[in-house]
């Protein structure tokens, strides 16, 4: 009895087993007509919208073309009535005359114009080279002048040292002198001799 309660106990489960993957077969086959479906859907709604989307391009080009050839209609009409008002003016022909002396005009005072600004320019280059130098030769002179005054500073000195050293060597002749033997023959060499004596 236990072979048969677990033989069918067997087959039950297999049948358990069999109808579950019979319904993961189906819930998997549901799944995938889904994402076909909805594949399908969106596939067709992007040709949709780009057969909108051409058709309205369409629409777009036609208007286009066809504002365009008015517009063209419209500036042809325009243009061929100032060529027949041109044609029979003769004032049109005499002011075409006055404007093209103007623009001569204007061309030659513009060109004067021109070289009056090349010319200004370039004296005021000459200004700034001409105030350039004139510093410079300010700076020149300024050093020279300081130069000098150190030289004169350094000549002064000088002399007021040689001055000193000239009074000094008096003040030592006069002592020497005042000092000095009467008879020549005890003075020696080189020495300064009162004659007046």
């Amino acid at each position: 009895m236990s072979e048969i309660a677990s033989v069918s106990a067997g087959q039950r489960a297999r049948l358990v087993q069999d109808a579950l993957r019979v319904r993961d077969d189906q819930r998997a086959e549901v799944v995938a007509v889904r994402e076909r479906a909805t594949a399908e859907a969106q596939r067709i709604r992007q040709v949709t919208t780009e057969q909108v989307r051409l058709a309205e391009q369409r629409v777009r080009d036609r208007r286009g073309d066809l504002e365009f050839e008015q517009s063209q209609d419209r500036e042809l009409g325009v243009q061929q009535q100032i060529l027949d008002v041109i044609a029979n003016d003769t004032l049109f022909e005499r002011g075409q005359d006055q404007v093209q002396i103007v623009l001569n005009e204007t061309r030659d005072n513009r060109q004067v114009g021109e070289n009056l600004l090349v010319r200004d320019i370039a004296g005021a280059r000459n200004d700034a080279i001409e105030i350039d130098t004139l510093a410079q030769r300010a700076e020149d002179l300024r050093q020279a002048l300081i130069d000098r005054e150190g030289r004169l500073t350094e000549r002064r000195a000088a002399e007021r040292a040689s001055e000193i050293r000239q009074q000094a060597d008096l003040r030592s002749s006069v002592s020497r002198v005042g000092e000095a033997p009467q008879r020549t023959e005890d003075t020696p060499r080189g020495s300064i001799v009162d004659v007046g004596a």
